[in-house]
């Protein structure tokens, strides 16, 4: 795929993925209205899954930012990477972004944003501590690859409305609970139990779901734009087999922004399960990909 179809392809999808989240939520809500016979949830879910929207589209990048602790880096600060970052920025004919340094110690990093224009790169203690400079810079042409693909959109949106799955669900609940009291409720009460369940079994599966609605395939593609830049496949093929050998448990993780990171920081279940829901092609494949470049 190219670059240019790719960035296309992104555009639809945040739209597309935010035209799903709107239904999901105002249905949610809807249901609970219906059960109930309390009409106004429903317009409470639509007036949520619109906040929400605007939300993740204007300020997900300084929610991702702020779940990871980062703290922007000073131009005077690590001048070294300032460099790379505003070389590589150069030749992928983007503007540099803002950059960030968590002191988490997990060897990752990551990227966000709107738009080429306003977009962020995160860089973890842990990347910073492990990494040689050859492999920083292909960590570095990694996240730019994101940014100049437009993949950021769509990763800061859905990173929002994953996370916000689990809360309308549980909102739902309490509002029917502390709100309606009235003899129609508690006949429903049994109803409304089961349909609470039943959100709470669906609501991390969809949330799963969103995540996966962004594509493997752009790790490939980053990977590869990441080698154009760089010119040196080494570099970044060295640093993802220092990832796979020196995995940290990130002190800032959330399932919510797994998608994010140049390498999922946590795994729930074994390598081969947690690969079948996974966001990213596994560091072996990428490798792979890689030496055959």
């Amino acid at each position: 795929m190219s670059v240019y179809s790719q960035q296309s392809r992104n555009q639809i999808s945040t739209l597309l993925l935010m035209f799903l989240f709107v239904g999901l939520v105002s249905s949610i809500f809807y249901g609970f209205a219906t059960i109930t016979g309390n009409g106004s949830l429903a317009y409470i879910g639509l007036a949520i899954s619109l906040g929400q929207c605007g939300i993740a589209y204007f300020f997900g990048d300084k929610m991702a930012l702020a779940s990871s602790g980062a703290q922007k880096l000073d131009e005077n600060q690590m001048t070294s990477i300032h460099e790379m970052v505003q070389n590589l920025s150069k030749i992928a004919g983007i503007p540099a972004p803002k950059i960030f340094i968590s002191p988490d110690p997990s060897p990752n990093a990551f990227a966000c944003g709107r738009s080429p224009k306003n977009a962020s790169i995160c860089l973890n203690q842990g990347i910073l501590n492990l990494l040689n400079r050859s492999e920083l810079e292909g960590v570095i042409a990694h996240e730019l690859a994101h940014i100049k693909n437009r993949d950021i959109l769509i990763m800061t949106v859905s990173m929002v409305l994953a996370s916000v799955i689990s809360f309308v669900a549980d909102f739902g609940i309490r509002a029917n609970m502390f709100g309606g009291r009235d003899r129609d409720n508690k006949n429903n009460s049994p109803l409304i139990l089961v349909f609470y369940v039943f959100l709470m079994v669906v609501a991390p599966v969809l949330s799963a779901l969103i995540q996966m609605a962004v594509s493997r395939q752009r790790e490939f593609l980053a990977d590869a734009t990441a080698v154009t830049m760089t010119r040196y496949p080494q570099g970044l093929q060295n640093a993802l087999s220092k990832l796979y050998q020196s995995p940290v448990p990130s002190t800032h993780y959330s399932t919510a922004t797994n998608h994010f990171f140049i390498s999922p920081p946590k795994k729930s279940f074994g390598e081969k399960i947690s690969g079948l829901f996974s966001t990213h092609p596994s560091l072996k494949e990428r490798i792979e990909a890689l030496d055959k470049m």
